[in-house]
């Protein structure tokens, strides 16, 4: 059951929640050493066949659901991941990506507004404008010039996200887990198809991949998706949206520093300014949708 607001919060949470989100940031590095030597299908196969051999055999079928479930799987394989994977391949500016995907949340809201007629207030369209501004800015980075297209693909990816956002509004008949593998389910053979059709053959790439290669992807599986994604679920009934959602924009500034630190990614004034900027958008939406 969720906790009230005004009881404190155990450090067994925080400690939880700290977790979560170191596990959620290094993961634009496991992508980032995974893609060095599998290409974008090839990896995403891989990915989602590990998810599919662990979850299986402890999520039901969720009956009645297949038609959403196709709906996410086509919003969450080639959207989200097709897009993220290849942003993270074709970029040296890993970070800027973490920070390009919080506009998930934006883009809900958006569509949300379209879709539903779900009105956003002044401070959801104030972050809208406020983080939209950041991107703008984030862009004029004179080091980016030669990656648009990984920016282009990382912003696409954040948008295919916040249509799974929208996509999962209400539907609390489907578990986290459940979603995760069996949109997996649904993913294999999608990514398997279009490695075959695009991509070097498989068998030569398994052969040649390095062992971090290998364990890049195995912690994109089984760390990300699987353990931080599972004990959010949990935390989610532990403790108020209100409090958790917020919480959640600590993991661009990790997965930043991350980056800085293990690729020795250029950290300018001017991305720490639109960076800022972007997440302020962004907090300032989580907070107005946390409370409502």
């Amino acid at each position: 059951m969720t906790r009230d607001t005004d009881q404190a919060v155990p450090m067994k949470d925080y400690a939880v929640l700290a977790m979560i989100f170191t596990l959620w940031a290094l993961n634009y590095i496991a992508i980032k050493i995974s893609v060095n030597d599998f290409p974008v299908w090839t990896a995403l196969t891989i990915r989602f066949s590990i998810i599919v051999v662990i979850l299986l055999p402890f999520v039901k079928f969720p009956k009645g659901q297949m038609r959403s479930l196709l709906l996410i799987s086509a919003v969450l394989i080639p959207g989200h991941f097709g897009f993220l994977f290849w942003s993270i391949q074709n970029t040296a500016s890993v970070g800027a990506i973490s920070v390009i995907l919080q506009l998930g949340p934006a883009f809900s809201v958006l569509l949300a507004w379209i879709f539903f007629k779900d009105i956003p207030g002044i401070k959801r369209i104030s972050g809208l404008t406020i983080g939209f501004a950041g991107i703008v800015i984030l862009f004029y980075e004179p080091t980016f010039f030669d990656t648009l297209d990984a920016l282009l693909a990382g912003i696409a990816s954040a948008f295919f996200m916040g249509t799974y956002m929208t996509l999962v509004r209400g539907k609390n008949q489907i578990s986290p887990l459940a979603i995760i593998c069996w949109s997996s389910v649904l993913g294999v053979p999608f990514s398997l198809i279009m490695a075959l059709l695009f991509e070097a053959p498989i068998q030569e790439t398994l052969q040649a991949a390095s062992f971090d290669s290998w364990l890049g992807i195995l912690y994109a599986a089984i760390a990300s998706s699987i353990i931080a994604h599972g004990s959010w679920a949990w935390m989610l009934r532990r403790q108020p949206i209100s409090f958790l959602a917020p919480l959640t924009l600590i993991v661009p500034v990790l997965a930043v520093l991350a980056t800085v630190t293990i690729f020795g990614e250029p950290l300018t004034l001017h991305m720490i300014v639109a960076g800022f900027i972007v997440l302020a958008g962004m907090g300032l939406i989580t907070i107005s949708k946390a409370y409502k």
